[in-house]
């Protein structure tokens, strides 16, 4: 086990620059997660941790020593992909071994390594088959396990569950937390996928276009976004956000909702948002207040989402109802969301002051 030290790390390829100066400190046992869409650089800065890309410049750190120049297999590090990347001419127990016999590890140790992992993931009972007779979730168990038997200072994660169907992922998320802190394994996990990175991390890394957007505990990005980057890419669905300008004492948001009680600081535009689940149907007091007409509904079981535009406006507003909403498409309704439950955005795109 290790920590992990990025400085000013730099990825350029010709003269696009992939990453841009990201510098971070991973604690000894933690779970950091990295999100961001697309070409955010996220699986680029894992690889250059892992040492299968060149650093153009910065350092990396693993265990307080400098590893630019160390080759991937002399960094104690152990990396899952999303592809499994496991032999299939071999069984899963000389999948799980092979490591660990090319290393010279004696035949003991190999086979109470092979055991343990075994144990751990529940795939004991597999350990004489080959990968093409395991279902998708068995062979990320078998690509974990493989992993997991170096024992290394540090896990590295490679959107090990995209190839996984969505109740499996769920199934596979829970697994790889409880083993991170079974095993209180520095790990770094690479993700597109907002719930994965909401419920795995120890704290969360957004990227976007090469450069980190925020850093923090998932409820703390969830909550105070500092970016409307941030606003827009965590939740599900979406954060609302409305174009917002100040007129007198008050404030008119899109063209026909009203702001009113507290008032973000200084002149001009901004941008407010507001969370879907923080709506409710009906009038308030201190808040955003807006008459809209519902242009779709959503039932997705216990909750219902509605989509609708603000009345004298353009922008979408969508917000959650719990269960059926007996609310009909082309209906004109008051929703209200309290001062509370806002968010401020400057023209710069950064979160303004509460």
């Amino acid at each position: 086990m290790a920590p992990i030290s990025l400085k000013d790390v730099r990825k350029r390829y010709g003269e696009t620059e992939a990453v841009r100066g990201i510098s971070l400190e991973i604690a000894d046992g933690e779970l950091l997660v990295l999100v961001g869409p697309s070409g955010c650089g996220k699986s680029t800065l894992l690889r250059m941790i892992a040492g299968l890309e060149t650093i153009t410049s910065g350092t990396v750190e693993i265990g307080g020593r400098v590893v630019n120049d160390v080759e991937p297999a002399d960094r104690d590090i152990a990396m899952v992909f999303q592809n499994y990347a496991l032999y299939p001419h071999m069984t899963v127990r000389q999948n799980l071994s092979y490591g660990l016999r090319n290393r010279g590890m004696k035949g003991e140790e190999i086979e109470r390594r092979v055991a343990a992992a075994a144990a751990s993931l529940e795939i004991g009972a597999f350990l004489d088959r080959k990968p093409g007779q395991l279902s998708g979730g068995q062979r990320q168990r078998v690509a974990m396990g493989r992993a997991i038997v170096r024992e290394p200072a540090a896990f590295l994660f490679d959107e090990p569950l995209s190839n996984l169907d969505a109740k499996l992922r769920v199934q596979m998320r829970i697994e790889i937390r409880r083993l991170q802190r079974a095993l209180a394994t520095t790990s770094v996990y690479v993700t597109h996928d907002q719930m994965e990175a909401m419920t795995l991390a120890d704290r969360l890394v957004v990227l976007n276009a090469g450069l980190v957007e925020q850093v923090g505990r998932p409820i703390d990005l969830y909550e105070k976004p500092a970016s409307l980057f941030v606003a827009g890419f965590i939740g599900s669905p979406g954060m609302n956000l409305l174009p917002a300008e100040r007129r007198g004492g008050g404030v008119l948001v899109d063209g026909g909702g009203r702001l009113t009680g507290r008032v973000p600081a200084g002149d001009g535009a901004f941008t407010l948002g507001v969370r879907p689940e923080a709506f409710a149907i009906g009038d308030g007091i201190e808040g955003f207040s807006a008459e809209v007409l519902v242009t779709a509904i959503e039932l997705v079981g216990a909750e219902s989402y509605v989509y609708g535009t603000i009345e004298g406006g353009t922008s979408p507003v969508i917000f959650r109802v719990a269960g059926r909403t007996g609310l009909d498409i082309g209906q004109r309704m008051p929703i209200f969301a309290p001062s509370s439950a806002l968010h401020a955005f400057g023209p710069n795109g950064r979160r303004l002051a509460d």
